[in-house]
């Protein structure tokens, strides 16, 4: 029995946020609907196949261009060059794949550079709307480069917003008085630019965040791209082997299998 071929894929992943809110599947289910769609131009065609399950949107993404086409190929067979069967109005998409987990407004996608094609096409189909993305930084990184704050949000156990600091003894205790299990404190700035007060607050956030249950904290850097900290984020990368045809083109189902399996494991 021949062995089964696979190959490996690396898929980087990143919030997505439309109007700064987070993503809603049956938003997205009545804008861009399970089916086809292009984008084509005189040199370029872009193709994408989107489907649902579960809480997952599915997008298999093809790109192709019409050159450069080498009007010769090489036979490895007969060690010979012949003429290249790929006529000048035809491509040969790409195989791109992408992932998102309404769950946790996240994309994963196996290249990042097709970001922004895929921004694009939810721009065509929410041309009212704001969809950024936002990357997730350490905290280092993130106060290096953090030049507008949009939101701050902490959870915690009521008594330790004031074991913490980050709230006075009396305003803790009323908090404390409605006996949640967990409080969520939700500042927002509206893009306010950050001074040194601001940055000692934030930094004295990072200092606390072991007796914190979560940290999200999201703003803009100097050219004004979307940043996000958060404690409850995700690995940035996840790395798998899917089965690929004699063609060495991926399996689409078995890709989805197997990334949807991996990105849950990181929701747990």
């Amino acid at each position: 029995m021949k062995k089964a071929n696979k190959k490996s894929l690396i898929f980087s992943g990143v919030f997505l946020y439309l109007n700064d809110e987070r993503l809603y599947i049956d938003n997205f289910q009545q804008n861009l609907p399970t089916g086809s769609y292009t984008n084509n131009d005189d040199s370029k065609v872009q193709i994408f196949n989107i489907e649902y399950e579960e809480n997952y949107m599915k997008m298999n993404f093809g790109e192709g261009m019409v050159g450069p086409r080498n009007p010769n190929v090489y036979n490895f067979n007969t060690n010979e060059e012949e003429p290249n069967p790929r006529q000048k109005n035809q491509v040969e998409p790409r195989q791109t794949f992408a992932i998102i987990d309404f769950k946790t407004s996240f994309l994963w996608i196996s290249n990042s550079k097709k970001r922004t094609a895929l921004i694009e096409l939810f721009k065509r189909y929410f041309p009212t709307s704001s969809i950024v993305i936002k990357e997730i930084y350490d905290e280092t990184q993130f106060i290096e480069m953090l030049k507008t704050l949009d939101n701050i949000k902490i959870s915690a156990v009521p008594n330790l917003f004031s074991d913490s600091g980050l709230l006075s003894k009396i305003l803790s205790e009323e908090i404390n008085g409605y006996e949640a299990s967990v409080a969520t404190l939700s500042l927002s700035y509206n893009n306010r630019l950050t001074n040194n007060y601001l940055i000692d607050k934030v930094k004295s956030i990072f200092k606390q965040k072991n007796s914190l249950k979560s940290i999200v904290i999201s703003g803009k850097d100097e050219n004004n791209l979307g940043m996000l900290f958060n404690t409850e984020g995700f690995s940035r990368k996840i790395d798998i082997e899917a089965l690929v045809d004699e063609d060495e083109m991926f399996s689409s189902d078995d890709v989805y299998n197997i990334l949807i399996s991996k990105v849950k494991n990181e929701n747990t």
